[in-house]
């Protein structure tokens, strides 16, 4: 069943990733971005890699590779560093579990600025989000936000969520770097047939079993998949390798 539902949640966002294709320039994939996620009261959206201690407001900008957030409220946020200070960065940058921000009221309690973030978001129309943290093939850190005054996204929806984000990062980072989308990619008898259990939802230890090799061998397999679909993780991989047909 958990398959049944990995698969179901891939088709309902391959219209969504044939449309992002065709973008030129990041501002083309943020609008369609917010496009694709406003019915579900998301207003605003960032994508930003997560700035080092230290950096100023210009180096963080800097970081920032999508920005749909109030221009009031970065210019604020940059200006007093907030970033050192937010707990959904410090919540995203320890753990790469997707989150719902009501879910860090329970830090709040302790942390004064970490509340006083939060409460000036709010009156910038930020008062609800949902925030993944997703790793680059680089090993660069990268949290993806979204957020409204009434988000109305279910817990079941952020696989999803997540994979529109993981796209989105991914193609920015294609656009930037000049790649092209359409080089020939060749994956070999043995890829494919991991990559075909990893679009049923299997793991890398349950593909090495049923592929009976080790799970370091799996994992070796997905890394050589990712690197080849350009993909940032295993997600994104199987997404792009469907929309390519080279896995059914």
């Amino acid at each position: 069943m958990a398959g049944k539902g990995y698969r179901q949640s891939l088709d309902h966002t391959l219209d969504f990733i044939r449309d992002l294709d065709r973008s030129r320039n990041v501002d083309d994939v943020s609008t369609k971005v917010l496009r694709h996620v406003a019915p579900f009261g998301v207003e605003h959206i960032l994508a930003s890699a997560f700035p080092g201690v230290g950096t100023n407001g210009r180096q963080q900008l800097g970081c920032v590779l999508l920005n749909r957030w109030p221009m009031e409220w970065m210019e604020r946020y940059l200006s007093r560093g907030y970033v050192f200070r937010d707990p959904a960065v410090a919540r995203a940058q320890s753990s790469p579990t997707p989150f719902f921000w009501n879910e860090l009221e329970p830090r709040l309690e302790d942390d004064p600025k970490g509340r006083q973030v939060m409460g000036e978001a709010g009156e910038f129309n930020l008062k609800n989000g949902f925030t993944t943290s997703l790793a680059t093939l680089d090993g660069q850190a990268v949290g993806f936000s979204l957020a409204g005054r009434e988000l109305n996204i279910r817990p079941e929806m952020s696989g999803m969520i997540s994979l529109i984000a993981s796209y989105a990062v991914a193609r920015i980072i294609a656009l930037q770097q000049d790649a092209s989308s359409n080089r020939e990619i060749v994956l070999t008898k043995r890829e494919r047939e991991a990559l075909q259990w990893a679009a049923e939802g299997k793991n890398d230890w349950e593909i090495g079993e049923v592929m009976n090799i080790s799970e370091h061998g799996a994992d070796k397999h997905m890394r050589s998949i990712r690197a080849k679909l350009g993909a940032i993780n295993r997600t994104q991989a199987v997404a792009e390798a469907i929309r390519r047909g080279l896995i059914a």
